[in-house]
């Protein structure tokens, strides 16, 4: 997630007020991802809603440290055990690029929130190549990503900024120098046909070094 996209999107939260909790996360990867690799992700997002004691759980396939619920989105016995927690809202925040069925997804997390309930939902604009593990290339404009959402009204909406690629690529380094350097180490140690895989992806992002990135980001509310 970029940096100004959580903003807008924490800001987005905070003007929708506590009405939106309990929010469901979706995709939300770990508590180390969240806090450390992208800690902008929980200071703006998460935090400010657990200093005022309010509920946000966190669900992914996995589990591990920071993911409230473990489950699989097409199974109707874990979307009942969703709906009897009755969640006021949902954050899908840069995984519809990464599953083959988006339109089914997108439906299921209406289905999740009661009418008058709220979805914060952010897609890649212009983004290279980022496979997790796959990407599908989906880049949405606003139209396009609020269609994907049967029976909600659009609230809020941007096209944001990122800054350039090469401006996060070296934050990023700057911020974890060791763990960029180890896992070049580790690419270069191994030689396996999937890693060969992923330096080839990598380069794809050569060409965005100095291009600029965006998100499209939606604020829906179910009508």
């Amino acid at each position: 997630m970029l940096i100004q996209e959580a903003r807008w999107l924490g800001q987005a939260m905070a003007e929708a007020g506590d009405a939106i909790y309990p929010m469901l996360n979706v995709g939300s990867n770990t508590w180390e991802f969240r806090t450390r690799h992208q800690p902008w992700i929980d200071r703006y997002l998460f935090a400010p809603a657990r200093q005022r004691g309010q509920v946000v759980k966190h669900l992914d396939l996995q589990a591990d440290h920071g993911v409230d619920l473990v489950g699989d989105l097409t199974d109707p016995a874990f979307l009942r055990q969703l709906a009897a927690m009755e969640f006021r809202s949902v954050l899908c925040s840069n995984l519809l690029e990464h599953v083959p069925n988006r339109e089914e997804l997108a439906a299921t997390l209406v289905g999740i929130v009661p009418v008058g309930g709220y979805l914060f939902v952010s897609c890649p604009y212009r983004f290279p190549y980022h496979p997790d593990p796959i990407d599908t290339m989906f880049r949405p404009g606003v139209e396009e990503l609020a269609a994907l959402f049967p029976g909600t009204s659009v609230e809020r909406q941007a096209i944001v900024d990122g800054g350039r690629m090469a401006t996060l690529l070296l934050r990023d380094i700057a911020r974890r120098p060791m763990a960029f350097a180890g896992a070049v180490i580790r690419r270069l140690v191994r030689r396996s046909a999937e890693d060969r895989q992923v330096i080839t992806r990598g380069a794809s992002f050569l060409p965005w070094f100095f291009r600029r990135v965006q998100a499209t980001c939606v604020v829906l509310r179910k009508r």
